[in-house]
């Protein structure tokens, strides 16, 4: 296999591991379909194996196939780490790091985090790639991410996954700054259910928190007609219409601090899931990713202070 392969082929297979289809892999790398087609039908011929199958109009891997598509992830993703360093090195740093953050946590936990790494360690060079859970598991499997930090159900990874709870912060209810209830320093459910709300989308665990909480009061808002889970979209929905919705409380905090939204003075929810941290078992954490940990679990300090 070492007289064999090409890193072009590999390069190829590694981006076949997450991507949907064969064009967006050749994308992804800068080839053309046909050109693709036939490094994978050469490699496929070298080595004397079938390494895929048609379904239709899409390649499915055999388990040769599965084999080598993860093999070649990490190979690539460990070449890429080994580039980033090389980089960092070159440029005057002494090391880098790659983390993969979900949405929630990019308002409050990531920022302070890496506010304290550059604090302690300016010289550690730093890659931050949100994405959905989906995708952040896919980066770190496929070595193109060290770290990742989010509210992420990894239940099914356990074996493979090192995942440590952070911290778990409640939720509350928001408005937009000129909303009538904005200014109240005092407030019942009664005075808030029979408003106009953003509902976040069924089938959320934020979803089904609210959806308990009109089922203790018995009853329901009368007017919500949009289901949104996009933060930004919301922020600036309530900044043009008198709405209410449903924020963790880190990520409220970050508004209310910039003036685009107002907590009301309501009981604290049941946040839907922890903010966690998770790497490679099999891995481990170079000293980069080591430090950025150190300061993510520092952050978890600091918010916790300000919850209380």
């Amino acid at each position: 296999m070492r007289n064999r392969l090409r890193m072009r082929q590999l390069e190829l297979l590694s981006a076949l591991d997450h991507a949907p289809t064969l064009s967006a892999a050749a994308r992804e790398v800068n080839l053309s379909q046909p050109a693709a087609s036939k490094l994978l039908n050469t490699l496929s011929a070298d080595l004397d194996v079938a390494l895929f199958e048609r379904a239709g109009r899409t390649l499915r891997p055999t388990a040769a196939g599965r084999a080598l598509l993860r093999r070649a992830a990490t190979f690539v993703g460990d070449l890429d780490r080994a580039q980033g360093e090389l980089e960092a090195i070159g440029a005057g740093l002494v090391g880098s790091v790659s983390l993969g953050a979900g949405v929630g946590s990019c308002y409050a936990l990531v920022p302070r985090a890496l506010e304290h790494l550059l604090e302690s360690a300016p010289n550690i060079a730093v890659r931050v790639r949100e994405g959905t859970l989906d995708e952040l598991i896919s980066g770190l499997r496929g070595g193109r991410l060290d770290v990742i930090v989010g509210r992420l159900d990894v239940s099914g990874a356990e074996r493979a996954l090192v995942v440590e709870e952070l911290y778990h912060p409640p939720t509350c209810i928001v408005c937009g700054p000129r909303h009538p209830l904005a200014r109240a320093s005092k407030l019942g459910w009664s005075d808030v259910i029979d408003r106009e709300w953003i509902l976040p989308e069924t089938g959320t665990p934020m979803r089904n928190g609210l959806e308990a909480l009109f089922g203790r009061v018995r009853r329901r808002p009368s007017r919500a007609l949009i289901e949104s889970s996009s933060i930004q979209t919301n922020v600036a929905l309530m900044g043009q219409r008198d709405l209410l919705w449903v924020l963790s409380s880190d990520i409220a905090g970050y508004f209310a601090k910039l003036g685009l939204l107002r907590v009301l003075p309501l009981p604290r929810l049941a946040g839907p899931s922890p903010l966690v941290f998770a790497h490679l078992h099999d891995r481990g954490l170079p000293p980069a990713a080591a430090r950025l940990v150190d300061c993510l679990k520092r952050a978890t300090r600091d918010l916790r202070g300000a919850q209380k």
